[in-house]
């Protein structure tokens, strides 16, 4: 995989409930963040995330929640990027702590979520986003002065496999 993406983006959350088919959701909402590509990917950009959605399905047993995201960023030059995203967050101890605000909640490394990303832009320039497949992994991050959370995800292009021929 090559490394290609770093984004943060800070959380709200608004619960929904337990749903008619079993799991309880709750919405996030954000709207400040930033996505932007590292040193040496193409095609290269900086943008703010101007509105995301994140809705998280816990399953049942309380041991993993299914993440749905949408989002909304703009480059620095005008661009707008439409980032989809899914994934798994397994429900350790220490995330339940964080997504229930409990006082022993802390900063969790990489590796609490796992995801599948999508990106999608009318700018021919970031057309090629389109043709590419994207895996991440996310920290959760606590503000200790503000108790806000953030989520960090760095992400990676696939690329054939190789020395298995």
């Amino acid at each position: 995989m090559d490394p290609w993406y770093r984004g943060v983006r800070h959380l709200m959350s608004s619960p929904a409930g337990v749903r008619e088919n079993g799991p309880t959701l709750i919405h996030f909402e954000f709207g400040k963040g930033t996505l932007e590509t590292v040193e040496g990917f193409e095609p290269a950009f900086q943008a703010e995330i101007i509105h995301g959605a994140d809705y998280l399905s816990f399953n049942s047993d309380d041991k993993q929640a299914h993440i749905d995201v949408k989002a909304i960023a703009e480059t620095k030059d005008g661009a707008v990027i439409n980032f989809p995203y899914h994934g798994i967050v397994t429900l350790t101890e220490p995330v339940l702590n964080l997504f229930n605000m409990d006082p022993k909640g802390k900063t969790i490394p990489f590796g609490a979520s796992t995801n599948t990303h999508y990106f999608h832009s009318g700018a021919e320039k970031l057309k090629g986003l389109e043709y590419m497949t994207f895996i991440g992994n996310s920290r959760m991050i606590l503000n200790e002065e503000t108790k806000a959370l953030q989520v960090e995800t760095r992400i990676s292009k696939v690329v054939p496999a190789t020395g298995m021929e």
